[in-house]
């Protein structure tokens, strides 16, 4: 009784604290003192969630540009922003970055009641940096692309030894599980349970051309960036959805909902609230940018299957993303595990995969299994789970999806959770899945001791969408925006 106690009153204490500097810079006159203590604000604000460790990893902090934010995709536009419109577009995405993420710490930390007042400092700082000399040039310069891979691990794990071995290993991989994908899938049909989303598909999207406009109305802007959302994200999720075919086992196979309970050490999976997680991302191929949609499942673990296995452990999950083109039809299909793992691509009828420098060395090259079933009309992709390991080994195509159970939706930029960034726990205090560094705490594996030369932080572990480095040997990330560009040829 006593530590929640202690609890509540530091919490009423900060959240105090936190709403009188608040107060304060709302009531403060136009110009420099406003500004200062706006900075203040934020900057203290800051350290509160740095020092109470709810920071969010899903975007990075520009340094010396504490209202903004940056990934991967938008880092890629760095170059880009010549024009002054283009730049505003830029520019007004960092901030959304940054409002995004500071709405979740913030209700994180429990102070949600601040949001408002600390957004209207941060617009203000923004609108006087903007009028700085200087300010494009600065800011671009500042921009890096979010990278998780750690040089000087990798120097002092001797990378350029290790990694023989480690390839080695993942050769052994792709010769044990990658033939799964030769064999006929009705082998398993008998023997799996089918998951899927049944959302409703736009009347209108029945025709592509109507797709296509979606697509083109939504790219209206300086830098041509499809924003699908509301309704219409909504239909083509439900349009694209797969079917999770999984052979389940254990309990351990069946897909839930994460949460945390009171002074757990890792989550737990709720069975009785399958759950699909789903967002809108981008990539840049061929000149376009191109909408992406990524769905995400979660199971309770993979089992560990004896003293010395060390991939198992607390949760698991499967992240399967489609690629579309500008016209709405799938190009590409690729699938990874929420560590980062196992990552395969599956491209679509036109597309292919062209030599890139990895296939010549050691590094993990982009694995292509097979190519992704063509669909008729009605009919979706089957993603055929393994039991325990939860590997991909095939895909198949089905008619007879609206069988399988149904999975309640989330999106996760959807405000006030945001996916699993800022869920309500038991006793409906907000709280983040992912630790301050995207990584899920207590889902490490036993494989980091061995893996750990390869500079990626706790190798196995489940991490956060932005987080995902795919290869051990070599350096890809999940989101890198040219991933596909480099890769595949239509």
């Amino acid at each position: 009784m006593i530590r929640p106690m202690i609890d509540q009153v530091r919490k009423f204490m900060l959240v105090g604290a936190l709403a009188l500097s608040a107060a304060a810079c709302a009531a403060l006159p136009e110009g420099a003192d406003k500004r200062a203590q706006c900075a203040y604000l934020l900057d203290r604000v800051d350290q509160r969630i740095s020092d109470r460790e709810v920071g969010d990893a899903e975007a990075s902090r520009v340094q010396g540009f504490p209202t903004l934010r940056i990934n991967r995709f938008l880092a890629s536009f760095k170059n880009d922003v010549g024009e002054e419109a283009a730049f505003a577009e830029w520019v007004r995405r960092l901030r959304a970055l940054d409002r995004e993420g500071r709405q979740v710490e913030l209700q994180n930390l429990g102070a949600a009641n601040i949001i408002a007042s600390v957004e209207a400092c941060a617009e203000l700082l923004l609108e006087t940096d903007l009028q700085e000399p200087g300010f494009r040039e600065r800011l671009i310069a500042a921009v890096r692309a979010p990278r998780h891979y750690d040089d000087a691990t990798r120097a002092v794990g001797l990378y350029p030894l290790t990694h023989m071995g480690v390839a080695l290993g993942f050769d052994r991989w792709k010769a044990d599980n990658l033939p799964t994908f030769e064999q006929d899938a009705d082998i398993w049909a008998g023997a799996e349970t089918r998951y899927t989303l049944k959302g409703q598909v736009l009347a209108a999207q029945d025709d592509q051309d109507d797709i296509a406009t979606f697509i083109a109305l939504s790219a209206q802007n300086s830098l041509n960036i499809p924003d699908l959302e509301g309704s219409v994200l909504a239909g083509m999720a439900a349009r694209h959805a797969p079917v999770f075919a999984v052979r389940e086992v254990t309990g351990a196979d069946q897909i839930g909902r994460p949460f945390w309970q009171e002074d757990e050490v890792a989550p737990r999976t709720d069975m009785e609230d399958p759950t699909l997680y789903v967002r809108l991302a981008h990539t840049r191929m061929d000149g376009d940018v191109l909408p992406q949609l990524v769905y995400t499942v979660w199971f309770p673990a993979r089992p560990t299957e004896g003293p010395f296995d060390i991939l198992g452990g607390a949760l698991d999950g499967l992240v399967w993303r489609v690629t579309l083109d500008r016209d709405g039809k799938p190009l590409i299909y690729d699938s990874f595990h929420a560590c980062g793992c196992y990552h395969l691509f599956f491209p679509a009828s036109g597309v292919a995969r062209v030599p890139v420098a990895e296939d010549d060395d050691l590094r993990e090259e982009p694995l292509t299994p097979q190519s992704s079933p063509a669909l008729s009309e009605d009919e979706r992709i089957v993603l055929h789970i393994a039991p325990g390991s939860h590997y991909l080994q095939g895909l198949s195509a089905t008619s007879d999806w609206r069988a399988a159970i149904p999975l309640r939706v989330v999106d996760e930029h959807a405000a006030p959770e945001f996916g699993l960034r800022s869920f309500r726990d038991e006793d409906g205090r907000h709280r983040s899945l992912f630790e301050p560094n995207g990584i899920v705490r207590g889902t490490e594996r036993a494989e980091r001791f061995i893996l750990w030369p390869m500079g990626i932080s706790s190798p196995g572990a489940m991490r956060q969408w932005g987080t995902h480095a795919t290869a051990f040997v070599g350096e890809r990330h999940a989101d890198n925006p040219f991933l596909f560009d480099e890769a595949f040829q239509r």
